[in-house]
This record gives C-alpha cells, structure tokens and sequence, in this order.
C-alpha cells in the first residue's frame, strides 16, 4: 500500500491560513513557478516537459487497492493518488461527496508534493481502474482551492502507453511534502441557494451529467432520496463528451455535436450537477475549460443534497441522449 494517506475524518484546523510551521515543513530554496499550460495536454507534451522543474504528475486511481497496477507500470515520476480513499470529499453537514475543509484539503494536496506554485499534471490511471470523472473533480477542487497551474493528460494512461517506445516506471514513487495553503475561490461552485435562486431567475442554464436513466427518473441511485433531476435541466451525459474508453476528451467538433443535441448553449452562465458532484465534474470541465467559458459552476451537493430536501422541486426530464 501507498505510504501517504489521508483519513475522511480528522479534525478540522480552524481558520484558512496554513503556514509552513503548521505543517510541519522548512522552507527550501525559492523556485520560479512553471509557465501555465493548456488544461488538456497531449501524451506528445508530457513527454517533451516529463522532467520539467516545479512539475508534480498524478496517477488517479479509484481505490487503494489498486497501488499494484500502479507499482507495474506507470508513467515515469508520477505518484499514485486513490480518488475514494485519499480524502479528496468527505461528509459536511450529513451530505456525501462534498469538498472537505480548507485545512483537510491542504493536506490532500501538499502530501501528494504539490505546492502553491507547483504544476500539476493530472492522469486517468486506466480504463479499469479510474474515470476521467475523478480526475475531473480533483482538477476542479485544486481550482477551487487556488491551483491555477493544473492540466489533464487528455488520454491518460491508455493514450501514454499506446505511443511506440513510451516510458515505464515500476514500482512506488513516494513523493515529498510540500506546504500547500488554500485560498479557497467560490468561482466555481455553487451552494443550494444559488440553485434556488436559479430555478426561479432563469439565468444560469442547467446541466445534468448523469446518464439518461437517472436524469428522466427511471432509476435512482442509492445517495439520492428520491428520482428525478431538477425542473428545467438538459441532460449531458458524461459519456458523451468522452471517449469510448472513459479515459480522455472527445474532439471539438463531436464536443460541439454533443453540446448542440443536449439543447445547451456552450456560452451562456451554466451550473452543472450530477449525484454527488462527480460526474458533473466532467461537464463542468469540458464546458468550461474546453469550450472556455469562465461562466460554468459546479453545484456540488448535487442530487444528493437537493432530493434529501422534501420541500424543492423535482421532474422526470426527457433526455435528447
């Protein structure tokens, strides 16, 4: 198993300001910052900046127990970080899969070597062991707390491998720590009250990323309390703006065929959703930081949080997918 975890419960370190001392770490030598980058990057560009200076990779898997395809072969320098046992959401206020505190998040991150000014570099870790929706949500609360220097490996380790004579790494890296404090942003989110508001302003368009079943009512899953998605939404399926293995982007020109089918205008104030905010992490990704509209949010308590409220509206939608 990988040395560094991080526990969903611990104690939350009041107030936002972590400084080096509060982590226990000394200063090193100042370092200038990497250039930012693309939010997806090819395979071709990875390998050209694979040693590049300030630069941490990240391989998402879903689970802990996957630390032996990782040991196997992995993408030289990268570290292993498990979506679900990492700590990357938690529990707040009785609501599964939402962003955990400042000072719990900050540790997620500076465990995994990334620093304030640290480019990081993201990677589907395979098509049986990761989705590209998880890598999406970490892209996505490094952006909220911060991060701005942070990419996808359009691909991930499927693409990586594919390519003739592309480099493999066996066994653990164990990454240092470094300092990262949050300086938490809610250009990206949204909370319950900002859905509300929406429903009745009609400003930000709505944006389901679950698959069809779920969004038209037919099957719930098991974190909502009841079926349905919310009144006036269109349904963008995650699986349609990605590829056939789940593991990278599609295209622009099929991006723009998905986006035009689901009714949605890629320009306009968007807010995106799912279960628990993790499909929806895809949706938010690709309209925001494909299609560049700085106008797209993340409701990240979702359907989860929304259906647990008897009192808000629900409807059976009719999907285009």
């Amino acid at each position: 198993m990988h040395t560094t975890r991080f526990p969903c419960k611990a104690a939350i370190v009041s107030g936002l300001a972590l400084t080096l001392a509060g982590f226990g770490l000394a200063a090193g030598p100042a370092q200038a910052a990497p250039a930012p980058v693309p939010a997806l990057v090819s395979p071709v560009w990875l390998n050209a900046h694979l040693h590049a200076p300030g630069q941490v990779i990240v391989e998402v898997y879903a689970t802990d127990s996957q630390q032996d395809d990782y040991d196997a072969g992995h993408i030289p320098g990268a570290v292993f970080t498990s979506f679900f046992d990492d700590g990357w959401f938690a529990t707040v206020d009785g609501v599964r899969g939402m962003l955990p505190p400042p000072a719990k998040i900050a540790k997620v991150i500076g465990g995994l070597g990334i620093g304030n000014d640290t480019r990081v570099i993201l990677v589907p870790a395979g098509a049986k062991t990761s989705d590209f929706s998880g890598v999406a949500r970490i892209f996505w609360t490094l952006r909220m707390e911060g991060q701005k220097n942070v990419s996808i490996l359009n691909g991930g380790d499927v693409a990586w491998f594919a390519a003739p004579k592309a480099a493999v790494a066996k066994g653990d890296v164990n990454p240092k720590a470094a300092a990262f404090v949050p300086h938490p942003t809610m250009a990206y989110d949204v909370t319950l009250a900002q859905v509300k508001q929406a429903l009745s302003t009609h400003v930000y368009q709505l944006v389901d990323a679950r698959a069809p079943a779920q969004f038209s009512g037919k099957v719930k899953d098991g974190v909502d309390a009841r079926a349905g998605t919310l009144p006036g939404a269109r349904n963008l399926p995650f699986s349609a703006v990605l590829t056939k293995d789940g593991e990278g982007v599609l295209p622009m020109p099929e991006l723009q065929a998905a986006v035009k089918q689901a009714g949605i205008a890629p320009g306009k104030p968007t807010i995106t959703f799912c279960n628990t905010g993790h499909l929806g992490s895809t949706a938010w990704f690709v309209l925001r930081e494909v299609f560049a509209n700085p106008k797209v949010r993340l409701y990240d308590g979702s359907m989860t949080e929304w259906s647990a409220h008897r009192d808000l509206p629900m409807v059976n939608g009719k999907s285009a997918f």
